[in-house]
């Protein structure tokens, strides 16, 4: 019950933030130019420096070669992820954003905004920072690949593209943040060398305002829908049914299967979780903050984000209550 109660509140705290910027974008406290301005700020400065303070916490010389095999199985969950994304998105819709928007929304989780803080509530900091270290090639994929299929067409041309603009993305905010976390990380670990106290605030201080504006731009982004249209709109049920719902008890079946080829310890376990875990949780903000931040409609994404927290009320505490009795069958 402990577990259920725990993480329903953790979801309703976002879902009241959302509610927020509904609210406050309806009666013209936010903008539509704050908006933008607001989702400008989340994507180049705000997530770069959550990104360069997570990254620098984990990224430790020692530890990669510790946690390995969980990077390695971040990283497979990933793909897989990736892949499944684009075929399933596929019937979905023939609008490249939109599909683009899809395709990330069933491809990554919310994993900073909300899988970490969850994580660390329900199943302690050690946890968390397992976490961080399995998500680590997740981080990596939305920072480059999520990135550019969510701005993608920004400043393009119908001609193909240069491979400069096809490559941009690598030394946009979101990368240079990434870059930075890794080399601090590095650093700090192999070298004993960490930033003046003064600049390592500033960095903490400018991450932690990223969770709430995010979830206030999605609120804000959706006053523009008629209400409702908020529920009537199918293509949402159908990606939050398939985030929250179909992918975790994938998971499972697939992790049963490797149990029963012979697979087993403690690592496996572990692996297992943070794979259900990444999995269960609902679509990542990224989905209305980087088309924001570009000037392009973030609709779709608010949509899809409302309407897979809507149901992970349900769906995550149910997922997760599964989730540890198979482990404690493995």
């Amino acid at each position: 019950m402990e577990l259920f109660l725990t993480t329903l509140q953790q979801v309703a705290v976002l879902l009241i933030f959302i509610f927020v910027g509904y609210f406050l974008r309806k009666k013209e406290v936010i903008s539509e130019s704050g908006k933008k301005d607001l989702a400008k700020l989340l994507a180049n400065l705000f997530a770069p420096c959550y990104s360069a303070m997570s990254l620098s916490t984990i990224i430790n010389v020692k530890q990669i070669g510790q946690y390995l095999s969980l990077i390695l199985a971040g990283a497979a969950v990933t793909v897989f992820g990736v892949l499944i994304s684009i075929v399933l998105t596929k019937p979905l819709t023939k609008d490249k954003l939109q599909r683009n928007i899809l395709i990330y929304a069933l491809a990554f989780s919310n994993i900073g905004y909300f899988g970490y803080p969850v994580v660390a509530a329900i199943f302690g900091e050690v946890m968390r920072a397992q976490m961080m270290m399995f998500c680590l090639p997740m981080s990596v994929a939305i920072n480059t690949y999520g990135y550019h299929i969510l701005t993608s067409g920004v400043g393009q041309t119908e001609e193909t593209p240069k491979f400069s603009q096809r490559i941009s993305f690598l030394w946009k905010p979101p990368m240079l943040g990434f870059y930075a976390g890794v080399i601090l990380g590095l650093l700090s670990s192999g070298l004993n060398f960490t930033l003046p106290k003064m600049l390592l605030d500033i960095l903490s201080v400018a991450g932690q305002c990223q969770s709430a504006p995010a979830m206030l731009i999605t609120g804000a982004v959706l006053a523009n829908v008629p209400f409702k249209q908020l529920f009537t709109s199918w293509r949402p049920y159908i990606v939050g049914a398939i985030r929250l719902l179909c992918l975790p008890l994938l998971m499972m079946g697939v992790f049963c299967l490797i149990r029963l080829c012979g697979a087993s310890g403690a690592m496996f376990a572990l692996i297992f979780r943070l794979s259900v875990i990444v999995s269960a949780l609902p679509v990542g903000m990224n989905t209305v903050v980087y088309p924001e931040s570009v000037g392009q409609d973030s609709t779709e994404g608010a949509k899809t984000c409302f309407m897979s927290y809507l149901l992970a009320l349900g769906t995550m505490p149910l997922v997760f209550m599964l989730m540890e009795t198979v482990v404690k069958i493995f």
